[in-house]
């Protein structure tokens, strides 16, 4: 009985050290956060621009499916590509609409991007602040002029799995 008593105590005292065992956390480098380790593709799920008179409008909830589909996908060496997504405006358009390049700058609390497509028109070098970086959401802000009015712009992505 003595034995019992001893293998069951050894048993539920060896349960007890090993369950309480931290688990490793991997903390991911924001270059890996955002590209992944090949690619990472990321959806725009909401993108609001804001005049100087406050006045906000959501231009993903405005636009229609064949743009807010659109992908963007990131990769470790810097550079990015913009695709259409599932559908198209045009069947003409090409499936490739944009590749350029990307950039963390200030200590990586700044996202650059070469070119961007903002309403219709190509912007180039803008930094936007990170707001957020983790495996599934990225969001940036940044202030945009067109045709001299500044617009405050904040964008928000979804990974897509």
């Amino acid at each position: 009985m003595r034995v019992i008593k001893t293998l069951v105590f050894l048993a539920f005292t060896s349960l007890i050290l090993f369950s309480c065992k931290e688990k490793t956390v991997i903390n991911k480098s924001k270059t890996e956060l955002l590209a992944g380790t090949v690619s990472k593709t990321w959806k725009n799920t909401k993108a609001e621009a804001s005049q100087p008179g406050g006045l906000k409008i959501d231009l993903v909830i405005t636009q229609p499916t064949c743009i807010t589909d659109n992908l963007l996908t990131f990769y470790p060496n810097n550079t990015y590509e913009f695709r259409e997504g599932a559908t198209k405006c045009n069947a003409t358009d090409p499936d490739l609409l944009l590749k350029a390049n990307w950039s963390f700058t200030e200590n990586e609390t700044k996202f650059k991007i070469d070119k961007i497509i903002f309403q219709g028109r190509e912007v180039n070098d803008t930094v936007f602040d990170i707001v957020e970086l983790t495996d599934n959401i990225f969001t940036g802000s940044t202030t945009l002029t067109l045709n001299g009015v500044t617009y405050g712009f904040v964008a928000t992505f979804q990974a897509v799995k």
